[in-house]
């Protein structure tokens, strides 16, 4: 049977939960995660890219009559040696940008007990559970970029994998096995995590309005983008954490804390 949840309450109280105290730290691990992975994916594009077309890596491609800007010309450059090593490096940014996420939920077990959120114990922790991490970030991303062209593999990726960080972090699973129970906990409350998707969804969306208005402010338009995405990323594992506990009748699954009243 699946569990009932107030999903537009418990959005709010987690929202309002993120704001208190020193809870939007949480956004730091989402922050570092984000940059690494940016650097290493940046670092190692322009290399092997920039390398192929001055090198002139698209001759075999257009020996042919094809054209340098088609879509033969990329498949030939992604899977050149240079282009092989940007999609490693693309993966380990995904990794990375997992492990991010599961130190962010680690850190923020000590919030739904009225605690500053724990960021140097998430990164331990998070760092005991890398294997784990580096498997089901390798899974679902090389499923995501095979088929992220059919847009409905993605968004049921998505879906059904929402609660694999959880299964890693809190419930012990190995990364494959914490894609099965993700699936099956997300199949068995189908209603419950279809509304925690669609509220994910949506604050993506207007964070992604946000950040396109301010992204014509040079340099300071880049700072407030990434201090939004990392907030948004923060709020997202939250509440994944929230409907987790709430779905498996985790011991941790009391309400948010009542926000303090300020003080005279």
């Amino acid at each position: 049977m699946a569990v009932q949840i107030d999903a537009v309450a418990e959005v709010q109280k987690t929202f309002q939960l993120l704001f208190q105290r020193k809870n939007w730290l949480l956004a730091l691990p989402i922050l570092v995660g984000f940059a690494v992975a940016g650097i290493c994916v940046g670092i190692v594009g322009a290399i092997a890219f920039g390398s192929l077309i001055a090198g002139g890596g698209l001759a075999g491609a257009m020996a042919g009559g094809g054209d340098a800007r088609g879509p033969g010309a990329m498949i030939a450059m992604l899977f050149s040696g240079l282009g092989l090593l940007f999609i490693v490096a693309l993966l380990v940014g995904i990794v990375i940008g997992v492990f991010g996420y599961a130190w962010a939920y680690a850190a923020a077990e000590p919030i739904w007990q009225g605690g500053d959120p724990d960021i140097s114990g998430g990164f331990s922790k998070a760092m005991g559970k890398l294997p784990q991490l580096a498997v089901l970030g390798l899974i679902v991303g090389v499923v995501s970029l095979l088929l992220f062209w059919t847009f409905i593999v993605p968004l049921a990726v998505g879906f059904f994998c929402i609660y694999t960080i959880p299964y890693v972090m809190q419930g012990n699973e190995s990364g494959t096995g914490s894609i099965g129970a993700s699936i099956n906990l997300a199949k068995n409350n189908f209603g419950p995590t279809g509304m925690l998707f669609l509220a994910l969804i949506v604050v993506g969306i207007v964070a992604g309005i946000i950040s396109s208005i301010l992204a014509i402010i040079p340099l300071l338009g880049l700072i407030v983008q990434l201090a939004v995405t990392s907030l948004v990323g923060a709020f997202n594992i939250a509440v994944i954490m929230r409907w987790y506990n709430l779905l498996t009748g985790a011991p941790s699954a009391a309400a948010p804390p009542a926000p303090t009243a300020p003080t005279a």
